[in-house]
């Protein structure tokens, strides 16, 4: 059994103060902008800047993302677990201090005097770098979190303060970093500019939550978690396995397989199927608008799981996240106007899922605190398997199966009708179909 003594300022045990609250959920901003980069905007840059044909492009981010990304993930959760009490969690976080501006500037900065295949392998091995230093921090963060409290409610509302800072990641990643792009010409120089600004913010973010962590471990006045042996694979597995979590890995999985299709293929949707030449700037407004759904919505969704339990808000903000985004897809003719407004509504419901499946991530951590690194290690890892494969692989294949011509794309040149109905699918239908199954599989075996 967990014990707890009295935090600090006079709290009671597992009671997280605001500034503490802030301070830990400020390093989900460079979280996000590492998720999200790359998702909305690698595989755009190497069919349109670096003229690769999409479904090697999206072979390229997908393959090191599904070997090196989750091999690291792994090997972070068990190392962060084995050695916790030698070194705290918190002190990864610095990790990627270090690590995330190489790992921005080099991913960006592609040699132009490569071949094509030489472009793919450079873009794949830097990514390798930038997954692994992804690991380095975002696998002991997420785990932190269900170390701060034994209470459910608390580590809603802690996981609401991370879902705020996920929304000021989207739109550092979604907004502010298009908007550097096109306002430095565009092309490889408006990237490579951008990278130069996101390798200040991200360090930034993960330095305050190294000193926002440490306040919220004080307040908690919680005891270490007890020593355990270490486990063999097979015990591994048989940990991850236990249905509690099994069944919300999977559900989590396809939705964010859903997700990282309709993330991907936005730009695609904006500029082809709406016809708009500053899709740069009106993905910049729709991040904008998305982030303050996200915000708004997240007093509702903790008020509602409290009241209501976490399983069945989890299914209908699922549900809603679907509907909106095939309902979108449909919209490509009703101009900005309606995308404004059905990108918020899609914000508020993709909030209330993300913030219920994190929350009931971190019951199950903080109920077996000895296993937490290896729980945020396999969701962290599933994070980006299925980013990726719906962000990078499903759309890559998607399109090029629709006949998208990379050639027209780096000219400016029009696209066959063919590549419009496969953007539109990989936008909006495809993510509706994988949320919908998400929500009949917790729906049916889930339990919290």
């Amino acid at each position: 059994m967990t014990t707890t003594v009295s935090g600090e300022g006079g709290q009671r045990a597992g009671q997280v103060g605001l500034i503490a609250q802030v301070g830990y959920g400020v390093g989900q901003v460079a979280g996000q902008v590492f998720r999200d980069v790359p998702s909305l905007l690698l595989l755009f840059f190497m069919t349109t800047v670096l003229g690769i044909e999409p479904a090697l492009a999206g072979a390229a981010i997908f393959v090191p993302k599904l070997i090196w990304g989750v091999g690291c993930d792994m090997a972070v959760g068990i190392l962060s677990d084995r050695w916790k009490h030698k070194i705290n969690r918190r002190w990864w976080l610095l990790a990627g201090v270090v690590g995330s501006p190489a790992a921005f500037l080099l991913l960006f900065h592609v040699p132009a005097d490569l071949s094509m295949m030489g472009r793919v392998a450079y873009v794949a091995a830097c990514f390798s770098l930038y997954m692994a230093v992804f690991a380095s921090f975002s696998v002991p963060y997420l785990a932190i979190a269900g170390e701060l409290s034994d209470d459910p409610h608390q580590r809603t509302v802690l996981m609401a303060w991370r879902l705020v800072f996920t929304a000021a990641g989207v739109l550092v990643g979604g907004a502010l970093a298009p908007y550097v792009v096109q306002n430095l010409g565009g092309g490889q120089p408006g990237y490579e500019g951008m990278a130069k600004v996101l390798a200040i913010i991200c360090p930034l973010s993960l330095l305050i939550a190294f000193f926002g962590s440490a306040r919220a471990a004080r307040q908690a006045g919680r005891t270490p978690a007890p020593a355990h042996k270490r486990l063999s694979f097979g015990e591994a597995i048989a940990v991850l396995a236990a249905p509690r979590f099994s069944v919300l890995l999977t559900s989590n999985l396809l939705q964010l397989t859903g997700s990282g299709m309709a993330y991907a293929a936005m730009l695609y949707f904006l500029s082809y199927n709406m016809g708009r030449a500053d899709s740069l700037q009106l993905i910049g407004g729709l991040i904008a608008v998305a982030c303050a759904g996200i915000i708004v919505a997240q007093p509702m969704w903790v008020a509602l799981a409290k009241r209501v339990g976490k399983k069945p808000i989890y299914i209908v903000s699922a549900i809603g996240y679907a509907l909106s985004y095939i309902t979108w897809s449909q919209c490509a003719q009703a101009g900005a106007p309606v995308a404004y407004v059905l990108c918020f509504i899609a914000a508020i419901f993709n909030s209330g899922w993300a913030l219920l499946s994190f929350s009931m991530m971190s019951d199950i951590a903080g109920e077996d605190r000895a296993h937490a690194g290896l729980y945020s290690a396999a969701w962290i890892a599933v994070d980006k398997i299925g980013f990726a494969l719906g962000g990078t692989l499903l759309v890559g294949f998607v399109l090029s199966g629709f006949g998208f011509d990379s050639v027209a794309a780096m000219t400016g040149g029009a696209q066959p009708d063919s590549a419009l109905t496969g953007v539109m699918l990989a936008f909006g239908v495809l993510p509706g179909l994988f949320n919908l199954t998400a929500a009949a599989l917790y729906g049916r075996f889930g339990r919290h």
